[in-house]
């Protein structure tokens, strides 16, 4: 998940982000400045307020049919029955001044909420594992960057094998890795949460993914 691009997948594919409230942001402004400017209570004034309220409830209804879309593309477009993401936590990620509103624009945590949904609705799965260093290893050799990476640095190279990724992609590429090898019992960094589709956890068979081959063992990737 990302700001700039709404979500990078394994295969390297971008979604780019419509940034629905920086988008709205301006005329909001406007319908603010015209309450300021009336008669608090007037009829003027109550007009004011709807046109604000219509127009925050639009920007709203964009967002939710902008992620609702991009879901039902993941699952049924390309036809992928696993979905994997990162368990982010949002909460402490907004305090971030710089990057709050973005954040809170994206609404990431309704992404993830309606990916678990529709995976049980569906009969599909969809799993969350933990971030962490995702962005910092190399996800053909396994290498962790000797130096953190900061956010402004969007290539990720690697010292040890020569690998060159984008950022968004090997940090993709290892959360799919993390899921793989909790799939299969192993502890790699982290455990799997399994989100939703409750009744057939157990049984949980993923060979028939035709996007994301969880039970692949990746060209390069280090015994583990």
């Amino acid at each position: 998940m990302g700001t700039t691009h709404y979500l990078t997948t394994s295969e390297g594919e971008k979604e780019d982000n419509p940034r629905w409230y920086r988008q709205a942001e301006g005329l909001l402004h406007k319908h603010n400045q015209t309450m300021a400017r009336r008669k608090k209570g007037s009829h003027r004034w109550y007009k004011a307020v709807h046109a604000s309220a219509l127009h925050q409830e639009r920007t709203v209804n964009k967002r939710k049919d902008f992620i609702g879309k991009l879901i039902y593309k993941l699952y049924h477009h390309l036809e992928n029955n696993v979905l994997v993401a990162e368990d982010l936590s949002i909460s402490n990620m907004v305090k971030n001044k710089h990057l709050s509103k973005s954040i809170s624009d994206a609404s990431w945590g309704t992404f993830f909420k309606w990916c678990a949904d529709i995976a049980e609705r569906d009969g599909l799965h969809f799993h969350q594992v933990d971030p962490k260093n995702t962005s910092q290893i190399c996800s053909h050799c396994g290498q962790k960057s000797p130096k953190k990476l900061s956010l402004v640095i969007r290539t990720f190279k690697c010292q040890a094998c020569g690998t060159s990724l984008d950022r968004d992609h090997n940090a993709a590429l290892n959360i799919l890795f993390r899921a793989a090898a909790a799939l299969r019992g192993e502890r790699w960094v982290t455990d799997l949460n399994e989100a939703r589709n409750k009744n057939e956890a157990q049984d949980l068979d993923l060979q028939n993914a035709t996007q994301l081959t969880l039970f692949d063992a990746p060209t390069g990737f280090p015994n583990l």
